[in-house]
């Protein structure tokens, strides 16, 4: 169901890249590599940037190399797609490798939410509020696909073809490493009058962190990165000022100051 499939070696310093010169063989395979390490969104800009410049692809898939998607989960996705003139992205739910599902979107908070939303204890205590439940969600052209601000960035798919070629450029953010991109793009979209689609009938696995747990081990260094992201997002996409950003510092620092102690000093995880 793929007309091709676009390889983006972001850089990396293990090796990868020799071994993924050996896939330029392969028919259909496109493999490239970018100048440097810019992080998620950088590389996905590169694949998307090659996928329609030089296949000139009106639908773009970005998946993570740690999920599983079956054939029939992504011509749903697209269905989905098809089936909404306005909708620019869509995904399916998430699962884990036991089976289990995973979180699968996001509704846009406003930034005294979303701070709660980012300590370990206050986003278990205040769970409720801050997502919408999905019998809330609004149907999206089928009685099996719902609309939502934000999907996970492990898989989805983009009508790239209702896009100018400006937008197309930007779809990522380049200021933003890791972390919060699915927000950002969420906000994006909704100003554009785009719509996200979760199919619910449909799904793939995602075998969660795999990746970015290669790169940072303890679980304060992603909270550290996560929060560089939070205020970013904050100031640029939710036009926060001094004050509100000030404020948003002192939580952040509260909440890394939890992380740590529950983390390094008890040795939880989560």
């Amino acid at each position: 169901c793929l007309d091709s499939i676009v390889v983006v070696d972001n850089c990396s310093t293990d090796g990868s890249w020799k071994q993924l010169k050996a896939l330029r063989d392969l028919d259909k395979v496109h493999v490239l590599r970018t100048e440097e390490n810019g992080g998620y969104g950088s590389g996905n800009q590169a694949g998307i940037d090659y996928a329609v410049t030089y296949l000139e692809a009106g639908y773009v898939i970005i998946a993570n190399p740690d999920i599983h998607v079956r054939a029939c989960c992504i011509e749903r996705v697209k269905l989905a797609l098809d089936g909404m003139p306005e909708a620019v992205m869509a995904s399916a739910r998430v699962t884990s490798p036991e089976g289990g599902d995973l979180f699968s979107y996001w509704t846009l908070l406003p930034m005294w939410k979303d701070l709660l939303d980012t300590g370990l204890v206050t986003r278990r205590l205040f769970k409720a509020m801050l997502n919408t439940p999905s019998y809330r969600l609004a149907y999206a052209g089928d009685e099996d696909c719902r609309l939502v601000d934000a999907v996970p960035g492990s898989f989805f798919m983009l009508k790239t073809g209702i896009l100018t070629p400006g937008e197309i450029k930007e779809v990522f953010d380049k200021h933003i490493f890791l972390y919060y991109e699915e927000k950002v793009l969420g906000q994006k979209f909704r100003k554009m009058g785009l719509k996200t689609v979760l199919v619910t009938d449909e799904s793939y696995v995602h075998a969660h962190s795999v990746s970015i747990d290669k790169s940072f081990k303890r679980i304060v260094d992603k909270q550290r990165l996560l929060h560089r992201s939070k205020l970013y997002y904050y100031k640029e996409y939710l036009g926060t000022g001094p004050a509100g950003m000030a404020a948003a510092r002192a939580v952040l620092g509260l909440v890394l100051a939890e992380v740590w102690f529950l983390t390094v000093v008890c040795r939880m995880r989560w």
